[in-house]
């Protein structure tokens, strides 16, 4: 178990770096485009559409840590009314419906953005792949970790140990 936490620590650690530096090119690059446009008196404009692409990339790289942490938001006000065994289900129902989800949001991600290879961008030198890819890879990134994270559940039910 201690060998899935790493891998998971790895994991979380690389995509959100990537996502930092992500974030600190979408800073430095509306930056300069302001600087460009009232000190200049020219326009970037690529900026526009360098920002909201990377922005989808930071969001979908930085996804699968809310997953390798279980923070992603739920509804549990009235976990305390049911019974342990009725939450239990749910959880697994939950987690086999977003494991689904997942595998379907990977392969339909990769087909998309399969489709949009040799399409430009318009004001930036790059494919739309390359912005579409951002699915398969995230969704991919996210299905990894909740598959470590069940991985992990079963290794510390066998040993013994606690959930957490």
């Amino acid at each position: 178990m201690d060998k899935i936490k790493r891998v998971q620590s790895a994991i979380a650690r690389f995509s959100l770096a990537i996502a930092a530096a992500g974030l600190s090119t979408i800073a430095v690059s509306v930056f300069l485009s302001v600087l460009c446009r009232y000190v200049l008196k020219i326009s970037a404009m690529w900026v526009e559409q360098y920002t909201r692409y990377m922005l989808i990339w930071v969001v979908f790289l930085a996804a699968n840590v809310l997953i390798y942490k279980n923070t992603l938001m739920r509804v549990d006000f009235a976990d305390k009314i049911w019974p342990k065994a009725f939450l239990r289900v749910r959880e697994g129902l939950y987690t086999v419906l977003f494991v689904v989800i997942l595998c379907t949001l990977t392969w339909q991600g990769w087909l998309q953005a399969q489709s949009y290879w040799g399409v430009p961008v318009t004001g930036l030198p790059v494919d739309k792949f390359w912005v579409y890819l951002s699915v398969p890879v995230g969704s991919f990134l996210m299905l990894v970790q909740y598959l470590l994270n069940l991985a992990a559940l079963f290794c510390a039910q066998k040993s013994g140990g606690a959930n957490e």
